[in-house]
């Protein structure tokens, strides 16, 4: 009787880390970008991908009186841009080693407003090897993003950290093996329901520099529990760099083979981004279920942030590192305190905030900072670009 054949993976070798090494500094347009133009049907599938109700960006009315004077882009947007293009994996090497997203740094210099249309270029600007308890030997990828207007101004740049492992040596070592699934009552679900309903968008009430005090909360935001239609959601908003229909997945095969994985139940291949749906592939890496996107949680990040900003604040800065992992079914409470605040030698009031995700185990898979620039009373903030670091420069 024959049986499948089992999955073919990549693995990580001098050779194929000297070739990696070897791309570094090369710069790449992003030519096959999800969302190029940036209009009121990207601008709702965006906030609907990561369930983002800010007036800013779904509210015509709203967005034409503020000081956009038009509809706004939901930062998430970029995104869609460069993650869920269809060549953002062009020039990384090492196929079929797996990558697991780290973190991203993302500055902000100007909004994208309707009718504005968006490139970006990406560039390798480090690969470093490392040992970790999840698959031992592995590499830190890291990426450089930057975008641009129709006037090709800077819009925002990004550094995407990825740690890429051998998808077999993660199954090996089983770190996440004897995570239980998540459960929960109808009480914990109706907690839940609730704590998310009650989440806040500051919107056209300024929040001044002057009132702000260090300490104090940044009022949270409940993503969960966490399902397959929340991947789903993403995607429809964001895109994807491997789901592919018919010629088109045809295509993509036989130019990189090793972005399908064959299921050894029915000898099919299949995209490798189905980890983040379904339990058989998730297993393959050594995880007990499915788990979300990391650019998922960082989009997450940044909407709490411009929440709490308001339409006359400005995200200056968003860094996010995603620890541990977020399985289906989990639920996870993103909040931020207030670190410090300061003013820019122009004048621009700053604040820092710590940004925390805390799951239902008590674990903080998502660490971060965060820059916010905010108006003065009687002094709104000047007109795009605000450049934080220079601001900071003595």
């Amino acid at each position: 009787m024959s049986t499948a054949p089992e999955p073919t993976y990549g693995v990580i070798s001098e050779e194929s880390i000297a070739q990696v090494r070897r791309r570094i500094g090369q710069v790449h347009p992003i030519e096959e970008p999800f969302v190029r133009y940036v209009n009121g049907d990207s601008i709702r599938h965006v906030a609907r991908a990561i369930g983002d109700m800010n007036p800013l960006w779904i509210a015509k009315d709203h967005a034409a009186a503020s000081r956009f004077g038009k509809m706004v882009a939901p930062p998430a947007l970029l995104y869609a841009v460069s993650w869920g293009s269809w060549d953002m994996r062009r020039g990384e090497g090492l196929p079929g080693v797996h990558g697991l997203h780290a973190s991203d740094r993302w500055v902000y210099h100007r909004p994208l407003l309707d009718g504005d249309e968006v490139h970006a270029t990406k560039e390798m600007v480090a690969l470093d090897e490392r040992t970790g308890s999840y698959a031992g030997r592995s590499l830190m990828q890291v990426r450089e993003m930057r975008y641009y207007n129709q006037r090709d101004e800077l819009v925002a740049t990004c550094r995407m950290s990825a740690v890429r492992t051998e998808r077999d040596k993660g199954k090996e070592k089983g770190k996440y093996a004897s995570i239980p699934k998540a459960r929960y009552s109808d009480e914990e679900i109706a907690q839940i329901d609730a704590e998310t309903a009650a989440e806040e968008v500051r919107g056209a009430t300024p929040r001044y520099w002057e009132d702000v005090r260090v300490g104090e909360a940044v009022h949270p935001i409940v993503r969960g529990p966490l399902t397959v239609a929340d991947m789903i959601a993403w995607m429809m908003g964001i895109g994807s760099p491997h789901i592919r229909s018919g010629q088109y997945w045809l295509a993509y095969r036989r130019q990189s083979p090793k972005v399908a994985v064959k299921d050894p139940e029915t000898g099919i291949p299949q995209a490798v981004e189905r980890v983040h749906w379904d339990p058989f592939m998730a297993a393959e890496i050594g995880m007990p279920a499915p788990y979300d996107y990391g650019s998922q949680r960082g989009a997450w990040a940044t909407h709490l942030m411009t929440n709490w900003a308001g339409d006359d604040g400005w995200v200056c800065e968003v860094f996010a590192k995603y620890r541990y992992m977020n399985f289906i079914g989990d639920t996870v409470r993103i909040g931020g305190t207030v670190l410090r605040k300061w003013q820019g030698k122009s004048g621009i009031g700053y604040v820092e905030c710590e940004i925390s995700g805390m799951n239902q185990r008590g674990e903080n898979i998502m660490p971060g900072t965060a820059v916010v620039a905010l108006p003065l009373r009687g002094k709104p903030l000047p007109n795009a670009p605000i450049d934080h670091v220079s601001d900071s420069e003595q």
